[in-house]
């Protein structure tokens, strides 16, 4: 008989120099690294009677047959050529902003003894500001030997407007059991409610989240299997020291694979086609900010030229290398 299963991989990561433990699911999924790119359909384990899942071996004979859709740019979702005009704090209603700081807290903040701290990345420090003169308290501090500023919130009003704004938002229960030790509810006369445990693509806590650690990345790499020679990928990644956000995230994407480094981060990965449509008609509608919105217009502009064929012609490929090579940025702003 035959069943699918869940496999966890290890994948040496020569960028970062460590070992990755990947997860991947039966399903259609990627694993890649600088140095290595397996694309899998459904695995399936034949089982004698009477042998359980778990007891298995790999022949280092076995073959895979992978089906090579780079070609079928055709059949991929088509999005809309214009631009929607960008958004600003100020005019997310309260109920919009209170999901998009949820997020951004759950991706990059903590509260301690009555005090938020949000980390940013430099080039998102104006959002930091927005955040800072929308909420009315706090200050902005630049991180040494760090490409990051801080946002710190010790005022018992702001804190309070925080927590009316993301009340009920939190998706998963580290930045809840942070509210719960330091004794937010009586502090401030408030039932604070537990996490949802749940991501949904309708609302804006993924966009804080993604403002947070996310990454849009555009990457050309040589290839002796397309007739051009390069192969273009759009990569969205998000790391995190908690992974289930990222399991949930995972569980509502359906695209993408989940790894953990040696250093004990964990990262959702995906470097689909289909996920970067998915994620761009969601970011169309629930907008990023500052430095990240520029990264996503440049993964946006790349996406609708693959949708045009444009990365099978060596002008449309020079084109790509332009948008991708120009004030192209990745940080991560991650804190133990």
């Amino acid at each position: 008989r035959f069943v699918s299963t869940e496999l966890h991989l290890g994948l040496y990561n020569w960028a970062l120099g460590e070992w990755e433990k990947i997860l991947l699911y039966a399903g259609n999924s990627s694993i890649s690294s600088p140095l290595a790119f397996i694309a899998l359909g459904k695995i399936y384990l034949n089982i004698t009677p009477g042998q359980s899942a778990g007891n298995f071996s790999f022949s280092t004979k076995a073959t895979a047959v992978t089906k090579n859709t780079y070609n079928n740019y055709k059949k991929l979702p088509k999005i809309s050529e214009h631009v929607p005009a960008p958004a600003k704090i100020n005019n997310l209603t309260n109920n919009e902003f209170g999901y998009f700081l949820a997020g951004l807290i759950e991706g990059d903040g903590w509260f301690g003894h009555k005090e938020l701290h949000i980390i940013f990345a430099e080039n998102d420090i104006s959002l930091a500001y927005s955040i800072k003169n929308r909420i009315g308290h706090g200050n902005v501090y630049k991180i040494k030997d760090k490409k990051a500023v801080r946002y710190i919130c010790k005022n018992k009003n702001g804190l309070s407007i925080i927590l009316s704004l993301i009340n009920g938002k939190l998706v998963s229960k580290p930045k809840y059991e942070q509210l719960i030790k330091h004794n937010y509810s009586d502090n401030f006369n408030l039932t604070i409610n537990a996490p949802s445990n749940i991501i949904t693509l309708n609302n804006h806590w993924l966009s804080g989240f993604t403002q947070a650690d996310g990454c849009f990345y555009i990457s050309l790499a040589k290839s002796k299997t397309h007739k051009n020679g390069f192969s273009v990928r759009l990569e969205f990644s998000i790391k995190q020291n908690d992974n289930i956000p990222l399991k949930l995230l995972f569980e509502t994407v359906k695209l993408g694979n989940l790894s953990q480094y040696s250093s004990g981060i964990w990262c959702y990965k995906s470097s689909g086609f289909k996920t970067a449509a998915l994620l761009i008609n969601y970011f169309d509608t629930f907008n990023i900010f500052a430095g990240k919105y520029t990264n996503f217009l440049k993964f946006r502009k790349v996406y609708i030229l693959i949708t045009q064929g444009k990365h099978l012609e060596e002008k449309g490929l020079i084109k790509i290398k332009s948008i991708a090579t120009k004030g192209s940025s990745e940080t991560s702003t991650q804190e133990a």
